[in-house]
């Protein structure tokens, strides 16, 4: 039998070693890829590799690299758009790959562009160190010492981020336990054992908007088996994302000020049984489309 094609992950090193996701790429997105996967981490001093095969893994336009790529007559070219939360990239590259994966949906995206067939949006995932978790080893819900749990940035005072001031105000005005951990700035917290230690040990997961609707911290407590409370969005209804399996059974509140009206007695069946078994489908489901996605590029 001929060996099956290797799908090459072209990074550059400095990109691997910052992105936190990385884990959750490789043992969720590509869960269900069936070939060999060769991680290939190029230092900035180094030329880009010229192969067939290639998911370019980058944040911004990597338009140069496929353009050298098809003047080489190279084929089966994807690109893996990393970040973009703000979603103010230049994204007229995609017409340039054979296929996009990219976090964060945004209004103007296409679904397919010049010689893109498709473009698919890709969930975060939990951070590195964060998951993945046995879901038989969490503790279940009433076994939670902290009702309500965040750890973050809020902003700055000249640019606050408005939906984490509001949630501070909510949990502020809330006569009832909450565990509140405040930072300088993106990634100047807890450590990923320690924020992973409270995320598994919190009953409520606050997870308000950021640069984007959807953030890390989301799916760190769907991983983690705390209820994520987040307000209301198109975001958590999109067929062609989240909600390809049904909107997730998550806490979606109208505005913060509706935290004091959470009763925690209603939320067992949804810790326990509802939540993880379609967090469980999500991730088969992506990772099967993700599947579908890089296989079409082997068979073209």
């Amino acid at each position: 039998m001929r060996a099956k094609h290797t799908l090459n992950l072209v990074w550059r090193r400095s990109v691997l070693d910052g992105v936190l996701e990385t884990q959750f790429i490789r043992d969720v997105l590509l869960a269900q890829i069936k070939r060999p996967i060769r991680w290939l981490a190029i230092e900035d001093s180094q030329a880009l590799p010229n192969l067939d095969h290639v998911l370019i893994c980058s944040f911004g336009d990597p338009s140069n690299y496929i353009d050298q790529l098809r003047a080489a007559r190279h084929h089966n070219i994807g690109v893996l758009h990393l970040g973009d939360e703000c979603g103010t990239d230049n994204i007229g590259f995609y017409a340039k790959a054979d296929y996009v994966l990219r976090h964060y949906n945004r209004q103007d995206l296409p679904t397919s562009a010049g010689l893109c067939r498709s473009v698919t949006w890709v969930p975060n995932g939990w951070a590195q160190g964060v998951g993945p978790r046995i879901r038989e080893s969490l503790p279940n819900f009433y076994n939670r010492t902290h009702e309500f749990f965040f750890s973050g940035y809020l902003g700055s005072k000249t640019n606050p981020i408005s939906e984490r001031q509001a949630m501070l105000i909510a949990l502020k005005n809330l006569d009832r336990p909450a565990k509140v951990m405040l930072t300088g700035g993106f990634g100047q917290g807890l450590g990923p054992a320690s924020y992973s230690a409270y995320m598994t040990n919190t009953q409520f997961a606050m997870a308000p908007e950021g640069n984007a609707p959807d953030s890390m911290r989301f799916y760190d407590a769907l991983e983690c088996g705390a209820l994520p409370v987040v307000t209301d969005g198109p975001w958590l209804h999109a067929e062609n994302g989240l909600a390809a399996r049904g909107t997730p059974p998550v806490v979606i509140i109208n505005s913060w000020s509706d935290l004091a009206k959470l009763d925690a007695s209603k939320f067992d069946e949804t810790s326990q049984r509802t939540l993880p078994l379609w967090w469980e489908n999500f991730k088969n489901y992506i990772a099967a489309r993700v599947h579908d996605v890089i296989e079409d590029g082997f068979v073209v």
